[in-house]
């Protein structure tokens, strides 16, 4: 009861912290989302401005390659009345002149010029005739400072409210004019903001101190667009949405805590139970019993290790198998299966010298000496020989070569036999089990499954048997279950061993002279 109560509060624990991970998780999942949603919004916004400063540079050359085919004569009072009309006409263009030797001798408002205006120094050249004045004091704006660009001799004052009526509320931008080559920028419309220009150029976006920015660069016109957003506004008005992201956090944590504490429970709460049942030696063992073939004699058992749980649950082997491998008490759930199945199976092995008791080890068992003292103690008590007993590893633990080959010569040099288990499903070669002087192969199930049909695997168990007789490895194919899966491997002509549920199902120990007896009985009955 106090181990339940336990379970309990653990999960309970877990789920608890899920939902505490997951809710703010979700929570910053959904900021994420939306800040990303926001800086999509501002990079898309900055493209539109491009695209309209791209229209007003045409408006610029327009206005530019008109004056510079005028027919009326240099600043006379027609030219100025042409370059009036133009302003008047133009959303981006406040006032227009003509700029000779440094100086405007004419405007369109200010008229003819007596004597002419000498105009600042040069901020920015963007091409070879284009000069950009920027923060000029304005005659016709009351000295309010204002953007000139002169090119070819003709000078155009932007409007610093050209692009006012692409506003968006709580977003701001600034308009600049740049040249790349030389890493310069200039403010022509919008609000200040503080900006690097190399990442200006490379068009990327930022968060600095709690705004988005966002920064786009014309492929047609000197011209580049940064917009900014704050996060708090970016947010305004998702509340709600967050919220929902809150509880869809929550409940995905809550979900993974529950996930998490039963497995974690699962894992740590089965491994002490194993070691529990270990120490008072509650697991038990089934025999699947082994026949030759063609004769269909009876000629050993595997050990198969069966364990449940203290609430009666049966733990699949290969599970709780794994978790004695994870935990690093394998060694004591294989002396224990040692020592249940030549304590169980002894007499029968006595009784029968030529019978073989195979058990399933893993791996790390053969580090040390611990394995061969205790096979050496075990056999030893139940007064059995060493070559009764086949230890079986599956191929997939055969990688380290060097270190198998002493641990396996090292028991050849004490009787015991060396089988490798569910041979096919990895990637070693006969050959290569052939050097480690394997006694026998195990041919996993899922060749015998696919004998005598048409599936690419069934042709392989031919050539397997073939190379196996070859090498002089003993064969013993598992799970035939069928009678034409028999068939098929007696019409093979080639000596091997074979367990299945056609012949047994895994039995208990006191079913084993049982089942001896009437394999014998039938063999012989066969053969009269």
């Amino acid at each position: 009861m106090p181990i339940k109560r336990h379970r309990r509060v653990a999960i309970l624990a877990l789920a608890f912290l899920g939902t505490a991970l997951g809710a703010p998780s979700g929570y910053w999942l959904g900021r994420a989302t939306l800040l990303h949603t926001a800086d999509n919004s501002l990079s898309n916004y900055a493209s539109d401005l491009v695209h309209h400063a791209d229209e007003y540079a045409v408006e610029l050359r327009t206005i530019r390659d008109a004056l510079m085919r005028s027919r009326y004569s240099y600043c006379s009072r027609e030219e100025i009345a042409a370059m009036q009309g133009m302003t008047f006409n133009s959303l981006q263009v406040k006032e227009i002149g003509r700029i000779h030797d440094g100086k405007l001798d004419c405007s369109a408002f200010l008229g003819r010029l007596d004597p002419p205006l000498t105009e600042p120094p040069v901020d920015m050249t963007l091409d070879a005739d284009t000069h950009v004045y920027l923060k000029v004091p304005l005659l016709i704006a009351n000295m309010a400072p204002g953007t000139i660009l002169e090119s070819g001799g003709i000078a155009v004052v932007l409007s610093p409210n050209s692009f006012d009526h692409w506003s968006r509320p709580h977003v701001r931008y600034m308009v600049l004019i740049v040249n790349r080559e030389k890493a310069q920028i200039g403010q022509i419309a919008g609000e200040t903001l503080q900006v690097d220009p190399a990442w200006v150029f490379q068009q990327q976006e930022k968060l600095v101190g709690g705004e988005l920015y966002r920064s786009r660069c014309s492929t047609r016109s000197s011209v580049c667009i940064v917009t900014a957003e704050s996060t708090e506004d970016a947010l305004l008005g998702s509340r709600p949405l967050l919220l929902e992201y809150c509880g869809l956090g929550g409940f995905a944590g809550l979900g993974l805590g529950l996930a998490f504490a039963q497995f974690y429970l699962q894992r740590t709460g089965l491994a002490q139970q194993l070691r529990r049942a270990i120490r008072k030696d509650l697991i038990s063992l089934a025999y699947q019993p082994i026949f030759e073939l063609p004769t269909h004699r009876m000629v050993g058992v595997e050990a198969l290790v069966r364990w449940s749980d203290e609430d009666g649950n049966r733990i699949a082997p290969d599970f709780f198998v794994r978790i004695a491998e994870d935990k690093g008490f394998i060694g004591e759930l294989t002396a224990t299966v040692l020592r249940r199945a030549t304590r169980e199976v002894g007499d029968l092995l006595r009784h029968n010298p030529d019978f073989t008791l195979s058990v399933n080890i893993a791996a790390s068992d053969l580090e040390g000496a611990n394995l061969l003292q205790q096979l050496d103690i075990h056999v030893r008590q139940a007064g059995i020989e060493p070559r009764q007993i086949a230890l079986e590893l599956t191929e997939r633990s055969t990688a380290d070569i060097a270190g198998l080959r002493t641990a396996i010569q090292r028991l050849h040099q004490h009787g015991y036999k060396i089988h490798i288990d569910d041979f096919g499903t990895g990637f070693s070669s006969l050959s290569y089990l052939h050097e480690l002087s394997v006694d026998a192969i195990k041919i996993d199930r899922s060749f015998t499954q696919t004998s005598g049909t048409d599936a690419v695997t069934a042709s392989i168990l031919p050539q397997i048997l073939s190379m196996a007789e070859s090498w002089r490895v003993e064969v013993i194919v598992e799970g035939v279950e069928t009678g034409a899966q028999l068939d098929f491997l007696e019409s093979t002509g080639k000596p091997m061993r074979a367990q299945g549920w056609y012949f047994s199902r895994p039995v208990p120990a006191h079913d084993l002279h049982t089942l001896h007896r009437e394999a014998r009985s039938l063999k012989q009955a066969v053969h009269s």
